[in-house]
């Protein structure tokens, strides 16, 4: 016999039975033993079920004593022993009752698994200080600290992730207890974005200067659409299924700030004025600099940024530009020299429609420019041949800008159009409507645009945000949070192993992965012990960052 719990649909009612399996044959169905009450709470569920334990050992002991009619009845106490005996957790051992690891010998015990530790204690820190431990309850909060970390070195689906917690992390959740914390996870998202921001805050106490934001689209394997999953310019070229965009933000040394998700369809400009105007009403945002690629360079983004006094510096077009102003931009009369990280360089200062056009030139910029052109002029004397075949050069543009075709249909390469090209060899422009900072600031303020690129880079490849397999709007979005949580624990330990070295998000959580320890079984006992194995210099250096001493002594192992 056993208790169940019947829930009543739309309803805090639940009904509180005393069941029993019963075998018809091959069949095994379910009898109702008692009706114990309804309770609508979760005090009155525990009284009842307290009570319905009680009535199980009763009804025990009435069966017991009416089948065999003994001379000395059975009493409860003997079925409650008995019970106990046969059901539930078994007693844990006391540490005290457990043999000492200097008094196991190697022969009594042999090893029985290999778990991965250094994710564990160094992830465990960071996300203790970024506050996301009180996030949820207690068990709850176990099963996302797992999931976040577990992201960082295994990311993959929920099953996945049980698996490799259970196998390499010697932890072990249901899968529908995960499903069901993600749920709980979703009312707290905005929680989450702003112990992210405070955290990032936090380590630099002037208002946050937004200076990093791009947008990027995220697919699902399918092509249903709803509210959230929709058609629309896949910047990963998945054009047959629906996606999801992404937008986010970073300080100038990639902590995260904040993100926003929107349906598939949203414009790239939209999402980040939305964002932006969201941000400000939650955030202690001082003047917003947004800082982006070619792909925002038209008079309608720079006009709308503009409406929502938000400074930018954006790459500029030049070979778009009117051709007035070309010629002021190949003029070498218009350039002074200066010093951009510590390389010589050259600037040319320019006004385009109320803005400023700065336009940088590097030699080693130049020369690189110079081997990419060779190396795709090259490319096309393979493709055209002696003959100047056009056939393979129908739906290439990038090939055709250097080649020219007769009329009879001869293609040749078009040594004027190269030329043309190596003028702006070397060449790179901003656009910005910041009027009081020095080119070389602004330029520098630019350069920085790659750590945008490499946390897209982050969550896409080495956290495996895509694809998506969610379908549920509220699940979609707390996988979302879950990814948005490991990139932020791994930037802020990152960063703070950056102060004392230089290493890779990569090689940060390859290094952690080494730190392991074995778990050996006692034959005889089969008490469980940990023998810690050996871990590098750079690892330790890690675990010193955060002043965490690693015990290498073998020690009693408590599940």
């Amino acid at each position: 016999m056993f208790i169940r719990v019947v829930t009543t649909p739309n309803s805090p009612r639940k009904s509180i039975r005393i069941v029993e399996s019963v075998r018809k044959g091959n069949k095994i169905s379910q009898k109702i033993v008692h009706y114990v009450g309804i309770a609508t709470d979760d005090e009155e569920e525990q009284k009842l079920k307290d009570y319905a334990q009680e009535l199980i050992v009763k009804i025990t002991a009435q069966r017991l004593n009416d089948e065999s009619q003994q001379l000395f009845p059975v009493t409860t106490e003997e079925v409650l022993d008995n019970l106990k005996n046969k059901r539930g957790r078994k007693t844990r051992k006391r540490i005290e009752d457990i043999l000492p690891p200097s008094e196991v010998r190697l022969d009594e015990i042999k090893e029985q698994s290999r778990i991965v530790e250094g994710i564990h204690e160094i992830g465990s820190e960071i996300y203790k200080l970024l506050g996301y431990d009180t996030l949820l309850q207690k068990r709850d909060n176990n099963i996302l600290m797992d999931l976040v970390l577990t992201r960082l070195a295994f990311p993959g689906s929920k099953h996945k992730s049980r698996d490799i917690l259970a196998n390499k992390f010697g932890k072990e959740h249901d899968l529908d207890a995960m499903y069901r914390m993600m749920d709980k996870l979703y009312e707290k998202i905005d929680d989450i974005k702003n112990r992210t921001f405070e955290s990032t805050k936090n380590l630099f106490p002037q208002k946050v200067d937004l200076v990093l934001f791009d947008v990027t689209t995220l697919y699902f394997e399918t092509t249903e659409t709803d509210e959230l999953r929709n058609f629309g310019y896949s910047k990963d070229c998945k054009f047959n299924t629906t996606q999801v965009v992404l937008a986010l933000a970073t300080n100038g040394d990639g902590l995260p700030i904040g993100y926003e998700l929107f349906e598939g369809n949203k414009a790239e400009v939209k999402t980040l004025v939305a964002a932006v105007e969201h941000w400000k009403t939650i955030f202690d945002i001082g003047e917003v600099c947004f800082v982006g690629d070619r792909a925002m360079f038209t008079k309608d983004n720079l006009s709308l940024l503009e409406a929502h006094n938000c400074k930018y510096i954006v790459a500029a077009k030049l070979r778009k530009l009117p051709e007035a102003l070309q010629a002021k931009i190949l003029d070498e009369e218009n350039y002074k020299p200066t010093v951009l990280k510590n390389d010589f360089a050259w600037i040319n200062e320019q006004e385009h429609e109320g803005r400023r056009l700065i336009v940088s030139y590097k030699k080693k910029r130049a020369i690189t420019d110079s081997k990419e052109r060779e190396r795709l002029l090259e490319k096309i004397r393979k493709l055209i041949g002696v003959k100047g075949s056009t056939r393979k050069l129908i739906s290439n543009q990038g090939i055709k800008k250097f080649t020219h075709t007769d009329e009879k249909s001869k293609t040749e390469i078009d040594e004027n159009k190269i030329m043309e090209d190596a003028l702006w060899d070397g060449l790179h422009g901003i656009i910005t409507n910041i009027k009081d900072e020095e080119p070389k600031a602004l330029i520098a303020r630019y350069a920085r645009l790659w750590i945008i690129e490499e946390s897209f880079r982050i969550n896409k490849h080495l956290l495996k945000m895509r694809p998506i397999f969610h379908w549920k709007p509220e699940r979609i979005h707390a996988h979302i949070a879950i990814c948005y949580m490991a990139f932020t624990l791994l930037r802020h330990l990152q960063y703070r192993v950056a102060l004392t070295q230089k290493i890779s998000p990569e090689i940060i959580i390859e290094e952690l992965m080494q730190v392991q320890a074995s778990i050996h079984i006692h034959k005889r006992t089969k008490d469980l012990y940990r023998v810690p194995g050996n871990f590098s210099n750079i690892a330790r250096k890690i675990y010193k960052t955060f002043s965490i001493e690693r015990s290498e002594d073998a020690t009693i192992y408590i599940i």
